[in-house]
């Protein structure tokens, strides 16, 4: 079996290099499985999973605001393999992950959002799943520190809408944004949250004019 030590970022980036194809063999597989098990739900737009970054991967293993650091960051960082489910509605949310649950074992659950009341900004719920035995194909076994979970947002169309380009906005900016351009994105999230809850009361009067 390989081993995981690594001394430098290349070292890590090397050995993360090699198991691309085993992960990308397993998002594959796990992309079907959420498929399959998502059948016939309503209001699901769309189904899709990505493998980590290399560049990113490395510097999240070496970050030196890791409190603790990564031990063994080739199995512990559990967003090598990320799902994402996107919704129309927020009541379907829990739909979801109700469903999700009959497939994937969960581990961890947290809903993403803004401490305080008054503040808007980036939600999203966010699971940390077991990877299951029937997505690893056999040379799985051949590395030790492969990981062990995946995580798995579940957003709605307005969340996702919000957050992607905030992410490339503020998150990779390369300066401290202008407090103007702040104010402009807590513009858009307050907006976001403001259309899903009236979408919701849309959908309850809908529905209680159907009954």
């Amino acid at each position: 079996m390989r081993g995981s030590g690594f001394a430098t970022a290349r070292d890590l980036a090397r050995l993360y290099k090699s198991r691309t194809p085993l992960l990308e063999t397993a998002r594959t597989r796990l992309e079907q499985a959420t498929q399959d098990a998502l059948q016939g739900v309503p209001h699901v737009d769309r189904i899709v999973y990505r493998i980590k970054d290399r560049r990113s991967f490395v510097e999240k293993a070496l970050d030196p605001e890791n409190d603790p650091p990564y031990q063994h960051p080739l199995r512990e960082i559990e967003d090598q393999l990320g799902g994402r489910v996107i919704v129309f509605f927020l009541t379907d949310l829990g739909v979801v992950r109700e469903r999700l649950k009959g497939t994937f074992t969960e581990v961890e659950w947290s809903r993403r959002q803004p401490d305080r009341d008054e503040e808007f900004g980036y939600e999203s719920d966010h699971l940390i799943c077991v990877l299951p035995p029937q997505v690893k194909t056999d040379a799985w076994g051949d590395h030790v520190d492969m990981p062990t979970t995946f995580e798995l947002q579940l957003r709605t169309v307005f969340m996702h809408a919000y957050a992607e380009p905030q992410h490339d906005l503020a998150y990779k900016a390369a300066h401290e944004l202008p407090k103007g351009v702040r104010r402009e994105l807590a513009w858009i999230a307050a907006s976001a949250w403001g259309a899903d809850h009236a979408y919701e009361r849309v959908m309850r009067a809908y529905r209680k004019g159907s009954a």
